[in-house]
């Protein structure tokens, strides 16, 4: 398959693509000639971005302002991308926090869980299995090399990135097999 909209279908999400490494692949996919579905929280640095990706490479876009965090989030982009072929999801948004574990907040943590490991896989159930059905389609987990090694002061940060590295290995030993 020679372009990526071939490959992988007119659409492109990005979660977390307000800002840094999210708003990188949004640019490059853009590059690419897809379409790109933007979320983020915030949702005025969404819509710039999506007038920048409009103007440059004239693709269309579509931005999501919603919470990962919130148990309702996943459901919420479904809807606003009803209608759309999102052949390629990037489970982009994510965040860590540093401390001793002893002194830092469950809350913060089980935040941090929510977003950085049950978010994604809440989004690729409600993706992945429209690829497969098509036979095209990609999934990207972010992950980092703290999800290679214990991680001091980076304990829970670590561990949901050793999730989303098993997560997309398993994921793409399964569906390769």
């Amino acid at each position: 398959m020679s372009s990526w909209k071939e490959r992988y279908g007119e659409w492109a999400l990005v979660t977390g693509a307000s800002a840094g490494i999210g708003e990188e692949f949004c640019r490059q996919l853009a590059a690419k000639g897809m379409n790109i579905v933007s979320v983020a929280r915030r949702e005025e640095l969404l819509r710039q971005l999506g007038e920048q990706l409009t103007a440059e490479y004239g693709v269309q876009t579509r931005e999501v302002a919603v919470d990962l965090i919130q148990i309702d989030a996943s459901e919420r982009i479904e809807q606003a991308v009803s209608g759309l072929e999102v052949g390629l999801l990037v489970n982009n948004a994510g965040f860590g926090h540093f401390g001793r574990f002893h002194t830092e907040s469950i809350q913060r943590d089980e935040e941090m869980i929510r977003l950085n490991c049950l978010a994604p896989v809440a989004l690729t159930h409600k993706f992945l299995p429209k690829m497969v059905e098509r036979q095209r389609g990609g999934v990207i987990f972010l992950a980092s090399t703290s999800a290679y090694q214990a991680t001091p002061y980076l304990s829970v940060y670590g561990a949901t990135k050793a999730f989303n590295l098993h997560l997309g290995e398993g994921l793409w030993a399964c569906l390769l097999y």
